[in-house]
């Protein structure tokens, strides 16, 4: 069994590196003595040549990945196996995994980098008798392509247990209008607001006509964007209905990365202790964000909403109120040098005026760090801890007051400009209770609250499979050690990718010193990321869950504070772009509330489905 490698990083930049390039770069960075280009190509071409110098024929052609057999490698069973067959197969599988219109739109709108390798193994083994003419000539050829996708927009994206799929997605047997609205659909599970499906899809609705006219020129870096996204239990009446659409324009040579314009409405009917509420609010704003350094954004936005909502009982009249309020958001995303570590705080603030009920204004500070955690070279350790606090001025209605229970979100790994991370956090986060369903002793509510909330995964060796298994190849460093796959990976990051990108700009009229400074600062971006998904990152991971919740919520109106501490296990799952969490919380000291002291919840989320 004899293998060789074809490595290829395609590296979509910040909008102020596109601005420079209207194409995709596609980088084909090199090995053998790692960087080296050169080394690689003779050590794959004689490969090839040994093969085609037997006159062999190809007893088989097997790609292995997702949607892998609809690519055309332009070679046929018992065809001749040749160097330039063989080189024309990986360069077209390699155009069909990083050259699809789906894929360039994303990569050029949301600004992400591709690792691409494609590994091609030679079973020299005799084949059948008779088989294409003379069996004990022929050679059975398989192709196998490893993907990685790192997001830069959304940091907290390559800290999750589930990175971007390890197997080639190959776009083109699925329908360009899907791609393009990267569709979304997930299950979860909360003890008040019952068994939910959610499906969801976003696009940048300038990227749509470049996609459908197979182009691949980018729209500049500015973006329309479009999302929506519904909620809907199957076992109650509850629901949550969201859809924004967002401006977003890109500064250049700022220190502002970006400039926006939005407008969202929410249409939601959730629990509310032992009552309902139903809540609409539409919202016109603005916002920009900074990038002080690479791996750091801060997110501004502010907004004028208008509110109504409805709060109702079985036998108590219900309470309708409608507000105008102003309404921002300051927010911080920030990576740790590993790549795999991620910090994520928030401040929101926002002032109303409820007709009957007069004026008040409602803050909320939140913080969540994530971090995984490597022992040797198994499995990685999966550390959570977020921390929160809250407090209402003034006299609100009940709709505005806080309640603690199982959060509707996900504050570490939710997009900065989701609609659930633009609200105030609806209270304490108390997973042993369903959504909303703990109040403050008079039962309506309180008008403070904190929370800290613990997750720790355990790394089982037994139960995980690496992204990228760390292979040896047959490529050898400067001291004769064969070279592994991580290496590879790792070197067209930190060694290839800068100097291959400097002369790619410079052969686009950039000045030498200008490209070196854009192409560094550009693969800076890249390299924790790359680094963790490539090092640490599961293909599939089964972890046992240990869970840890203290909240205190707190009517100022002299009724007094309730505090709770709740503790649970579960087990949680990752097999490519699912994410699978299960478990049980029980609360162990404070009131009990409706539904008792236990809860179980459940959450399935699929991404990047294409």
């Amino acid at each position: 069994m004899h293998a060789h490698l074809w490595l290829c990083t395609v590296c979509a930049l910040p909008a102020w590196v596109l601005a420079q390039q209207p194409p995709v770069t596609n980088l084909e960075l090199g090995a053998g003595s790692p960087g080296d280009k050169q080394a690689h190509h003779r050590h794959a071409r004689a490969r090839a040549e040994r093969m085609a110098r037997a006159g062999l024929r190809a007893r088989s052609i097997t790609v292995e990945g997702r949607w892998a057999q609809g690519a055309d490698l332009g070679m046929k069973v018992c065809d001749l196996v040749t160097t330039e067959s063989i080189f024309a197969a990986m360069e077209a599988l390699e155009a069909a995994v990083t050259r699809s219109p789906a894929a360039t739109a994303v990569l050029a709108s949301q600004g992400e980098a591709e690792v691409l390798l494609i590994q091609v193994d030679y079973d020299t083994r005799p084949g059948a008798q008779g088989e294409c003419g003379n069996g004990e000539r022929t050679v059975g050829i398989t192709l196998r392509p490893y993907h990685v996708r790192v997001g830069l927009e959304r940091l907290g994206d390559n800290v999750l247990p589930v990175p971007r799929s390890a197997l080639a997605s190959l776009y083109q047997n699925v329908p360009a209008p899907l791609r393009a609205l990267d569709p979304q659909v997930g299950l979860s599970q909360d003890k008040a607001f019952g068994a939910a499906v959610s499906v969801g899809a976003e696009a940048n609705l300038l990227a749509l006509p470049t996609a459908a006219a197979e182009s691949r020129r980018i729209s500049g870096g500015d973006a329309l964007d479009l999302q929506a996204r519904r909620v809907h239990s199957t076992t109650e009446a509850f629901h949550r209905s969201e859809a924004d659409l967002v401006y977003r324009a890109r500064a250049r040579g700022s220190p502002v990365d970006e400039y926006r314009l939005k407008w969202s409405g929410v249409q939601n009917l959730e629990p509310l202790a032992s009552k309902r509420q139903s809540h609409a609010a539409t919202t016109l704003g603005a916002g920009f964000t900074l990038k002080p350094r690479s791996g750091l954004r801060m997110f501004v936005d502010a907004g004028w909403r208008r509110v109504t909502d409805e709060v109702t009982a079985a036998s108590l009249p219900s309470e309708r109120t409608e507000s105008r309020r102003l309404a921002g958001r300051a927010m911080m995303d920030m990576l740790d040098a590993s790549g795999a570590g991620f910090l994520r705080t928030a401040l929101w603030h926002e002032s109303a005026r409820v007709s009957g009920f007069g004026r008040f204004s409602r803050t909320a500070l939140q913080a969540g760090y994530a971090r995984e955690m490597a022992f040797g070279s198994g499995p990685t350790l999966g550390i959570e801890i977020v921390a929160g606090a809250g407090r209402v001025t003034g006299t609100a209605p009940e709709a505005d007051r806080f309640f603690g229970g199982n959060p509707a979100s996900q504050f570490l790994y939710d997009a900065p400009n989701s609609p659930t991370l633009q609200q105030l956090p609806r209270g304490p986060a108390i997973r042993s209770f369903g959504n909303a369903q703990a109040s403050a002793p008079a039962g309506r509510g309180g008008n403070s609250y904190w929370h800290l909330n613990t997750s720790v995964a355990l790394p089982v060796g037994a139960w995980s499979h690496p992204l990228i298994p760390d292979e040896k190849t047959d490529l050898e460093d400067e001291e004769g050690k064969p070279v592994g796959v991580k290496r590879l990976l790792r070197t067209q990051v930190d060694k290839s990718g800068p100097s291959m990108l400097a002369a790619t700009l410079v052969s686009q009229g950039m000045s030498l010193a200008d490209a070196e400074r854009e192409a560094a600062a550009a693969m800076a971006e890249v390299k924790p990321a790359v680094h963790f998904l490539v090092d640490r990152a599961s293909l599939y991971a089964v972890r046992p869950l240990l869970l840890l919740d203290a909240a205190e919520l707190a009517d100022g109106a002299g009724a007094g504070r309730s505090r709770w501490i709740a503790v649970g296990a579960g087990v949680g799952l990752t097999v490519v772009t699912a994410t699978v969490e299960a478990g049980y919380m029980r609360t162990i000291s404070g009131p009990v509330v409706q539904g008792g002291r236990g809860a179980a919840f459940a959450r399935i989320v699929f991404k990047n489905l294409f």
